[in-house]
Protein backbone atom coordinates (compact mmCIF):
# COMPACT_ATOMS: atom_id res chain seq x y z
CA UNK A 1 0.00 0.00 0.00
CA UNK A 2 3.10 2.43 0.68
CA UNK A 3 4.40 1.59 -2.64
CA UNK A 4 1.18 2.35 -4.24
CA UNK A 5 0.80 5.49 -2.44
CA UNK A 6 4.17 6.56 -3.51
CA UNK A 7 3.61 5.93 -7.01
CA UNK A 8 0.27 8.18 -6.63
CA UNK A 9 2.32 10.76 -5.78
CA UNK A 10 5.04 10.59 -8.12
CA UNK A 11 2.77 10.21 -10.93
CA UNK A 12 0.62 13.39 -9.55
CA UNK A 13 3.28 15.79 -9.40
CA UNK A 14 4.99 14.56 -13.00
CA UNK A 15 0.94 15.60 -14.42
CA UNK A 16 1.72 18.90 -12.49
CA UNK A 17 5.01 19.26 -14.14
CA UNK A 18 4.36 18.93 -17.31
CA UNK A 19 1.08 20.60 -17.56
CA UNK A 20 3.18 23.45 -16.46
CA UNK A 21 6.25 23.40 -18.77
CA UNK A 22 3.92 21.97 -21.68
CA UNK A 23 1.65 25.71 -20.91
CA UNK A 24 5.05 27.37 -20.64
CA UNK A 25 6.73 25.99 -23.91
CA UNK A 26 3.37 26.57 -25.67
CA UNK A 27 3.40 29.92 -25.86
CA UNK A 28 6.79 30.20 -26.01
CA UNK A 29 6.71 28.54 -29.61
CA UNK A 30 3.17 30.19 -30.54
CA UNK A 31 3.87 32.56 -33.51
CA UNK A 32 3.24 36.28 -32.75
CA UNK A 33 -0.60 37.49 -32.98
CA UNK A 34 -0.57 40.00 -36.57
CA UNK A 35 -0.54 43.26 -36.34
CA UNK A 36 -4.01 44.94 -34.86
CA UNK A 37 -4.79 41.78 -33.41
CA UNK A 38 -6.72 42.54 -31.24
CA UNK A 39 -6.69 40.19 -27.78
CA UNK A 40 -9.78 40.89 -26.26
CA UNK A 41 -12.13 40.15 -29.36
CA UNK A 42 -9.88 37.08 -30.73
CA UNK A 43 -12.40 34.98 -29.00
CA UNK A 44 -10.68 34.87 -25.94
CA UNK A 45 -8.02 32.36 -26.82
CA UNK A 46 -5.58 33.68 -24.53
CA UNK A 47 -7.79 34.06 -21.30
CA UNK A 48 -9.45 30.31 -22.05
CA UNK A 49 -6.09 28.64 -21.74
CA UNK A 50 -5.12 30.43 -18.56
CA UNK A 51 -8.24 28.96 -16.81
CA UNK A 52 -7.49 25.75 -18.07
CA UNK A 53 -3.98 26.27 -16.49
CA UNK A 54 -5.92 26.98 -13.11
CA UNK A 55 -7.91 24.61 -13.47
CA UNK A 56 -5.16 21.92 -13.85
CA UNK A 57 -3.28 23.70 -10.98
CA UNK A 58 -6.22 22.80 -8.51
CA UNK A 59 -6.99 19.26 -9.66
CA UNK A 60 -3.13 18.45 -9.21
CA UNK A 61 -2.93 20.01 -5.31
CA UNK A 62 -6.27 18.12 -4.49
CA UNK A 63 -5.12 15.22 -5.72
CA UNK A 64 -1.76 15.71 -4.26
CA UNK A 65 -3.46 16.85 -0.97
CA UNK A 66 -5.67 13.12 -0.65
CA UNK A 67 -2.77 10.87 -1.91
CA UNK A 68 -0.60 12.36 0.94
CA UNK A 69 -3.40 11.90 3.68
CA UNK A 70 -3.62 8.22 2.43
CA UNK A 71 0.24 8.12 2.68
CA UNK A 72 0.13 9.40 6.44
CA UNK A 73 -3.06 6.82 7.31
CA UNK A 74 -0.96 3.69 5.81
CA UNK A 75 2.25 4.53 7.68
CA UNK A 76 0.28 4.79 10.97
CA UNK A 77 -1.77 1.24 10.14
CA UNK A 78 1.82 -0.15 9.41
CA UNK A 79 3.59 0.86 12.67
CA UNK A 80 0.29 -0.14 14.79
CA UNK A 81 1.04 -3.71 12.86
CA UNK A 82 4.82 -3.94 13.90
CA UNK A 83 3.74 -2.95 17.12
CA UNK A 84 1.26 -6.30 17.41
CA UNK A 85 3.49 -8.45 16.08
CA UNK A 86 5.91 -7.23 18.67
CA UNK A 87 4.08 -8.16 21.65
CA UNK A 88 3.01 -11.09 19.94
CA UNK A 89 6.38 -12.75 19.34
CA UNK A 90 7.66 -11.38 22.66
CA UNK A 91 4.64 -14.14 24.37
CA UNK A 92 6.91 -17.15 23.05
CA UNK A 93 8.90 -18.99 25.17
CA UNK A 94 12.64 -18.10 24.82
CA UNK A 95 15.50 -21.11 24.89
CA UNK A 96 17.88 -20.92 28.45
CA UNK A 97 21.65 -21.66 28.44
CA UNK A 98 22.17 -25.10 29.37
CA UNK A 99 23.51 -25.63 32.74
CA UNK A 100 25.41 -28.72 34.36
CA UNK A 101 24.15 -27.61 37.66
CA UNK A 102 21.69 -30.10 39.68
CA UNK A 103 19.83 -26.98 41.20
CA UNK A 104 16.63 -27.29 39.76
CA UNK A 105 15.33 -25.01 36.69
CA UNK A 106 12.14 -24.73 34.97
CA UNK A 107 11.58 -26.81 31.89
CA UNK A 108 11.01 -23.93 29.78
CA UNK A 109 14.52 -22.41 30.69
CA UNK A 110 16.38 -25.39 28.86
CA UNK A 111 13.47 -26.58 26.50
CA UNK A 112 12.66 -24.33 22.99
CA UNK A 113 9.10 -24.41 21.96
CA UNK A 114 8.31 -23.30 18.47
CA UNK A 115 4.59 -21.94 19.91
CA UNK A 116 2.32 -21.76 22.59
CA UNK A 117 -0.16 -24.70 21.77
CA UNK A 118 -0.40 -26.66 24.76
CA UNK A 119 -0.01 -29.67 22.31
CA UNK A 120 2.76 -28.92 20.33
CA UNK A 121 4.03 -32.53 18.65
CA UNK A 122 3.36 -34.39 21.56
CA UNK A 123 2.88 -38.04 20.99
CA UNK A 124 2.07 -40.23 23.62
CA UNK A 125 1.96 -44.21 24.49
CA UNK A 126 0.18 -44.29 27.29
CA UNK A 127 -3.46 -43.82 28.12
CA UNK A 128 -5.81 -40.87 28.38
CA UNK A 129 -5.75 -40.59 31.70
CA UNK A 130 -1.78 -40.79 32.24
CA UNK A 131 -1.33 -37.47 29.29
CA UNK A 132 -0.10 -34.33 30.00
CA UNK A 133 0.29 -30.84 27.64
CA UNK A 134 3.41 -29.78 27.38
CA UNK A 135 2.29 -26.37 29.53
CA UNK A 136 2.38 -28.73 32.75
CA UNK A 137 5.81 -29.75 31.37
CA UNK A 138 7.54 -26.53 30.86
CA UNK A 139 6.03 -24.90 34.09
CA UNK A 140 7.50 -27.95 36.26
CA UNK A 141 10.57 -28.33 37.96
CA UNK A 142 13.76 -30.06 36.72
CA UNK A 143 16.62 -31.33 38.24
CA UNK A 144 19.79 -32.39 35.80
CA UNK A 145 20.64 -35.85 36.19
CA UNK A 146 22.97 -36.14 33.69
CA UNK A 147 24.81 -35.15 30.45
CA UNK A 148 26.83 -35.66 27.76
CA UNK A 149 27.82 -35.30 24.06
CA UNK A 150 24.61 -36.44 23.15
CA UNK A 151 22.16 -36.11 25.36
CA UNK A 152 20.72 -34.07 28.83
CA UNK A 153 18.77 -36.09 31.34
CA UNK A 154 16.44 -33.83 33.91
CA UNK A 155 14.19 -35.41 36.10
CA UNK A 156 10.76 -33.55 36.39
CA UNK A 157 8.34 -34.01 38.63
CA UNK A 158 4.32 -32.71 37.24
CA UNK A 159 2.21 -31.46 39.95
CA UNK A 160 -1.44 -31.43 38.54
CA UNK A 161 -4.69 -32.74 39.31
CA UNK A 162 -4.46 -35.65 37.34
CA UNK A 163 -0.88 -36.49 37.14
CA UNK A 164 1.43 -36.48 40.14
CA UNK A 165 4.24 -38.58 38.38
CA UNK A 166 8.11 -37.71 37.97
CA UNK A 167 9.10 -38.09 34.51
CA UNK A 168 12.46 -38.31 33.21
CA UNK A 169 13.23 -36.38 30.30
CA UNK A 170 15.53 -36.61 27.96
CA UNK A 171 16.72 -33.93 25.56
CA UNK A 172 18.61 -35.24 22.66
CA UNK A 173 21.30 -33.50 20.73
CA UNK A 174 23.41 -33.47 17.99
CA UNK A 175 20.77 -35.65 16.18
CA UNK A 176 21.40 -36.42 11.98
CA UNK A 177 17.84 -37.09 11.37
CA UNK A 178 14.52 -34.85 10.23
CA UNK A 179 11.60 -35.10 12.38
CA UNK A 180 9.84 -37.39 9.82
CA UNK A 181 12.61 -40.36 10.35
CA UNK A 182 12.49 -39.40 13.83
CA UNK A 183 8.84 -39.63 14.36
CA UNK A 184 9.04 -43.10 12.44
CA UNK A 185 11.63 -44.53 14.50
CA UNK A 186 9.85 -43.80 18.02
CA UNK A 187 6.60 -44.53 16.89
CA UNK A 188 8.16 -48.04 16.78
CA UNK A 189 9.97 -47.76 20.00
CA UNK A 190 6.68 -46.65 21.27
CA UNK A 191 4.61 -49.73 20.27
CA UNK A 192 7.43 -52.21 22.03
CA UNK A 193 5.71 -53.51 25.16
CA UNK A 194 8.33 -55.75 26.88
CA UNK A 195 8.53 -56.10 30.76
CA UNK A 196 12.27 -55.58 30.46
CA UNK A 197 12.20 -52.86 28.23
CA UNK A 198 11.56 -49.06 29.38
CA UNK A 199 8.42 -47.85 27.69
CA UNK A 200 8.62 -44.30 25.97
CA UNK A 201 5.95 -42.58 27.49
CA UNK A 202 6.02 -39.45 24.77
CA UNK A 203 8.02 -38.01 22.44
CA UNK A 204 8.33 -33.89 20.77
CA UNK A 205 10.08 -33.14 17.84
CA UNK A 206 10.23 -29.68 17.04
CA UNK A 207 13.38 -29.04 14.35
CA UNK A 208 16.18 -29.14 16.58
CA UNK A 209 14.46 -29.65 20.00
CA UNK A 210 13.83 -33.35 20.55
CA UNK A 211 12.89 -35.06 23.77
CA UNK A 212 11.94 -38.50 24.88
CA UNK A 213 9.70 -38.60 27.78
CA UNK A 214 9.96 -41.70 30.46
CA UNK A 215 8.57 -42.71 33.57
CA UNK A 216 11.28 -42.35 36.30
CA UNK A 217 13.00 -44.79 38.18
CA UNK A 218 13.38 -44.30 41.41
CA UNK A 219 15.26 -47.68 41.87
CA UNK A 220 18.44 -46.37 39.84
CA UNK A 221 20.41 -47.65 37.52
CA UNK A 222 22.64 -51.03 37.75
CA UNK A 223 25.80 -48.89 37.71
CA UNK A 224 24.32 -47.05 40.91
CA UNK A 225 23.82 -50.46 42.45
CA UNK A 226 27.06 -52.13 41.76
CA UNK A 227 28.66 -49.12 42.88
CA UNK A 228 26.29 -49.11 46.05
CA UNK A 229 27.94 -52.84 46.42
CA UNK A 230 31.57 -51.84 45.87
CA UNK A 231 31.78 -49.15 48.08
CA UNK A 232 30.14 -52.19 50.65
CA UNK A 233 26.65 -50.06 51.47
CA UNK A 234 24.39 -53.05 50.45
CA UNK A 235 24.36 -56.93 49.46
CA UNK A 236 24.37 -57.63 45.42
CA UNK A 237 23.03 -61.50 45.97
CA UNK A 238 23.72 -63.86 43.17
CA UNK A 239 20.74 -64.06 42.53
CA UNK A 240 19.68 -60.97 41.55
CA UNK A 241 22.41 -60.54 39.55
CA UNK A 242 21.26 -63.92 37.53
CA UNK A 243 17.51 -61.84 37.86
CA UNK A 244 18.80 -58.97 35.61
CA UNK A 245 21.30 -60.22 33.53
CA UNK A 246 17.69 -62.81 32.07
CA UNK A 247 16.15 -59.70 32.08
CA UNK A 248 18.49 -57.79 29.84
CA UNK A 249 18.64 -60.72 27.37
CA UNK A 250 15.21 -61.28 27.38
CA UNK A 251 14.56 -57.27 26.52
CA UNK A 252 17.58 -57.53 23.77
CA UNK A 253 16.08 -60.86 22.36
CA UNK A 254 12.75 -59.05 22.14
CA UNK A 255 14.10 -56.40 20.61
CA UNK A 256 16.20 -58.89 17.76
CA UNK A 257 12.78 -60.51 17.31
CA UNK A 258 10.72 -57.48 16.55
CA UNK A 259 10.60 -55.70 13.16
CA UNK A 260 12.47 -54.04 12.58
CA UNK A 261 15.12 -54.86 15.13
CA UNK A 262 16.82 -51.50 15.16
CA UNK A 263 20.23 -51.65 16.88
CA UNK A 264 20.29 -49.98 20.45
CA UNK A 265 24.11 -49.32 20.40
CA UNK A 266 24.79 -48.16 23.56
CA UNK A 267 24.16 -50.77 26.26
CA UNK A 268 26.29 -50.56 28.93
CA UNK A 269 25.69 -49.99 32.87
CA UNK A 270 23.92 -46.88 33.44
CA UNK A 271 21.30 -47.67 30.40
CA UNK A 272 19.88 -50.65 32.72
CA UNK A 273 17.38 -49.04 35.14
CA UNK A 274 15.73 -51.01 38.06
CA UNK A 275 12.46 -51.06 38.39
CA UNK A 276 10.22 -51.72 41.91
CA UNK A 277 11.49 -55.29 42.23
CA UNK A 278 14.55 -54.35 40.43
CA UNK A 279 14.24 -56.12 37.54
CA UNK A 280 15.88 -54.96 34.72
CA UNK A 281 14.51 -52.13 32.20
CA UNK A 282 16.68 -51.35 28.93
CA UNK A 283 16.17 -47.86 28.75
CA UNK A 284 17.62 -45.25 25.52
CA UNK A 285 16.56 -47.68 23.10
CA UNK A 286 15.91 -46.52 19.28
CA UNK A 287 17.82 -43.20 18.67
CA UNK A 288 21.69 -44.13 19.10
CA UNK A 289 21.53 -44.95 14.91
CA UNK A 290 20.34 -40.90 14.51
CA UNK A 291 23.36 -39.33 16.62
CA UNK A 292 25.67 -37.87 14.78
CA UNK A 293 29.31 -40.14 14.61
CA UNK A 294 32.02 -37.65 16.25
CA UNK A 295 29.68 -36.96 19.17
CA UNK A 296 28.78 -40.60 19.67
CA UNK A 297 33.08 -41.06 19.28
CA UNK A 298 33.47 -38.91 21.90
CA UNK A 299 31.04 -40.10 24.31
CA UNK A 300 32.53 -43.75 23.78
CA UNK A 301 35.87 -42.44 24.42
CA UNK A 302 34.84 -41.04 27.86
CA UNK A 303 34.60 -42.40 30.92
CA UNK A 304 34.88 -46.18 30.26
CA UNK A 305 32.17 -46.33 27.48
CA UNK A 306 34.52 -47.20 25.01
CA UNK A 307 34.80 -50.58 26.93
CA UNK A 308 31.29 -51.92 26.09
CA UNK A 309 31.90 -50.91 22.28
CA UNK A 310 32.81 -54.04 19.94
CA UNK A 311 36.30 -53.76 18.21
CA UNK A 312 34.17 -53.22 14.37
CA UNK A 313 32.31 -50.20 16.63
CA UNK A 314 29.52 -51.21 13.98
CA UNK A 315 25.79 -51.27 15.06
CA UNK A 316 24.59 -54.63 14.75
CA UNK A 317 22.63 -57.28 16.65
CA UNK A 318 26.31 -59.02 17.27
CA UNK A 319 27.94 -55.42 18.82
CA UNK A 320 24.77 -55.63 21.49
CA UNK A 321 25.73 -59.00 22.29
CA UNK A 322 29.46 -57.84 22.54
CA UNK A 323 28.12 -54.84 25.22
CA UNK A 324 25.94 -57.87 26.94
CA UNK A 325 29.04 -60.00 27.03
CA UNK A 326 30.74 -56.88 28.86
CA UNK A 327 28.02 -56.50 31.22
CA UNK A 328 27.65 -60.13 32.33
CA UNK A 329 31.30 -59.68 33.04
CA UNK A 330 30.90 -57.41 35.57
CA UNK A 331 28.15 -58.81 37.09
CA UNK A 332 30.10 -62.18 37.50
CA UNK A 333 33.84 -60.17 38.55
CA UNK A 334 32.07 -57.54 40.74
CA UNK A 335 34.19 -54.94 38.48
CA UNK A 336 32.75 -52.10 36.38
CA UNK A 337 33.95 -50.18 33.47
CA UNK A 338 32.08 -47.60 33.44
CA UNK A 339 33.55 -44.95 35.49
CA UNK A 340 36.62 -44.22 37.81
CA UNK A 341 36.56 -47.72 39.68
CA UNK A 342 37.29 -49.40 36.83
CA UNK A 343 40.86 -47.38 36.71
CA UNK A 344 41.34 -48.13 32.48
CA UNK A 345 40.69 -51.53 33.00
CA UNK A 346 39.98 -53.88 29.90
CA UNK A 347 38.05 -56.22 31.51
CA UNK A 348 37.49 -58.96 28.42
CA UNK A 349 41.03 -58.76 27.60
CA UNK A 350 41.65 -58.87 31.63
CA UNK A 351 39.15 -61.90 31.88
CA UNK A 352 40.92 -63.78 29.00
CA UNK A 353 44.06 -63.42 30.38
CA UNK A 354 42.77 -64.64 33.79
CA UNK A 355 41.76 -68.08 32.24
CA UNK A 356 44.50 -68.45 30.07
CA UNK A 357 46.78 -68.67 33.28
CA UNK A 358 43.98 -71.28 34.64
CA UNK A 359 43.48 -68.42 37.22
CA UNK A 360 39.66 -68.70 36.85
CA UNK A 361 38.26 -68.98 39.84
CA UNK A 362 39.93 -65.38 40.94
CA UNK A 363 37.86 -64.08 38.11
CA UNK A 364 34.78 -64.51 40.26
CA UNK A 365 34.02 -61.54 43.10
CA UNK A 366 33.12 -63.37 46.66
CA UNK A 367 29.37 -63.51 46.06
CA UNK A 368 29.40 -65.42 42.73
CA UNK A 369 32.02 -67.33 44.08
CA UNK A 370 30.05 -68.93 46.35
CA UNK A 371 27.89 -70.71 43.46
CA UNK A 372 30.81 -71.77 40.96
CA UNK A 373 29.58 -74.24 39.14
CA UNK A 374 26.79 -72.49 38.36
CA UNK A 375 28.47 -69.56 36.78
CA UNK A 376 31.20 -71.27 34.79
CA UNK A 377 28.75 -71.50 31.87
CA UNK A 378 27.59 -67.83 32.54
CA UNK A 379 31.90 -66.76 32.69
CA UNK A 380 31.86 -68.93 29.27
CA UNK A 381 28.66 -67.53 27.20
CA UNK A 382 30.13 -64.10 28.46
CA UNK A 383 33.55 -65.38 26.98
CA UNK A 384 31.88 -66.18 23.74
CA UNK A 385 29.85 -62.54 23.31
CA UNK A 386 33.04 -60.69 23.81
CA UNK A 387 34.84 -62.51 20.80
CA UNK A 388 36.92 -60.59 18.61
CA UNK A 389 35.41 -61.43 15.46
CA UNK A 390 31.47 -61.06 15.32
CA UNK A 391 31.39 -63.77 13.63
CA UNK A 392 32.40 -66.03 16.35
CA UNK A 393 29.89 -64.47 18.57
CA UNK A 394 26.48 -66.07 19.55
CA UNK A 395 22.99 -64.23 18.69
CA UNK A 396 21.37 -63.03 21.45
CA UNK A 397 18.62 -66.17 21.20
CA UNK A 398 21.24 -68.13 21.78
CA UNK A 399 22.71 -66.45 24.78
CA UNK A 400 19.15 -66.17 26.60
CA UNK A 401 19.10 -70.03 25.64
CA UNK A 402 22.15 -70.79 27.79
CA UNK A 403 21.37 -68.61 30.90
CA UNK A 404 17.95 -69.94 31.12
CA UNK A 405 19.57 -73.26 30.84
CA UNK A 406 22.07 -72.23 34.30
CA UNK A 407 18.75 -71.01 35.91
CA UNK A 408 16.42 -74.33 35.12
CA UNK A 409 19.40 -76.45 36.58
CA UNK A 410 19.64 -73.97 39.43
CA UNK A 411 16.23 -74.25 40.69
CA UNK A 412 16.28 -77.97 40.64
CA UNK A 413 19.09 -77.80 43.62
CA UNK A 414 16.82 -75.23 45.70
CA UNK A 415 13.84 -72.55 45.45
CA UNK A 416 15.23 -69.92 43.61
CA UNK A 417 12.95 -67.67 45.21
CA UNK A 418 14.49 -67.55 48.30
CA UNK A 419 16.57 -65.30 49.81
CA UNK A 420 19.46 -67.94 50.97
CA UNK A 421 22.22 -66.82 48.17
CA UNK A 422 24.27 -70.51 49.39
CA UNK A 423 23.00 -73.18 47.14
CA UNK A 424 23.35 -77.15 48.16
CA UNK A 425 26.24 -79.20 46.26
CA UNK A 426 25.79 -78.25 42.29
CA UNK A 427 24.39 -80.82 40.20
CA UNK A 428 27.03 -83.24 38.54
CA UNK A 429 25.47 -82.48 35.10
CA UNK A 430 26.29 -78.45 35.74
CA UNK A 431 29.96 -79.11 36.69
CA UNK A 432 29.95 -81.37 33.15
CA UNK A 433 28.23 -79.06 30.86
CA UNK A 434 30.30 -76.04 32.34
CA UNK A 435 33.62 -77.81 31.83
CA UNK A 436 32.49 -78.67 28.37
CA UNK A 437 31.45 -75.33 27.58
CA UNK A 438 34.44 -73.64 29.59
CA UNK A 439 37.02 -75.56 27.50
CA UNK A 440 35.48 -74.37 23.93
CA UNK A 441 35.46 -70.96 25.32
CA UNK A 442 38.89 -70.96 26.20
CA UNK A 443 40.09 -72.76 23.14
CA UNK A 444 38.35 -69.97 20.60
CA UNK A 445 39.84 -66.92 22.74
CA UNK A 446 41.93 -64.57 20.24
CA UNK A 447 45.52 -64.31 21.84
Amino acid sequence: MMMLSCLTVVFALSVSDVTGRGSKEWRASAPAPPPGFNEENGKGTTHHHHQHGVLWSELVIVIALVVMLGFVVNVVIIRLLKEKTKVKNTSTPVVGTKTSSPVSVSVKEVVKVEDTNPYPGLVFFVEQEEQFNLQNLLDAGADLQNQNYCSSLYKVQLNNNNNNFAYAVKRLKKLQAPCEEFDRTMAMVGKLNHQNILPLVAYSCQGEEKLLIYKYQNKGSLLALMERNIEGKIEFPWKVRLSIAVGIARGLDHIYKSDPGIPHGNIKLSNILLNENKEALISEYGYWNMVDPKSASLQRSSNGYGSYTAPEKCLSEKGDVFSFGVILLELLTGKIVENSYSGGLDLPKWVKAMVREEWTGEVFDKEIAKVGMYAFPLLNVSLKCVAHFAENRPSMAEVLETILGVVVEAQEDFSFSSTDSTPPHPHPHTHDAAHVLYSVAEDKEES
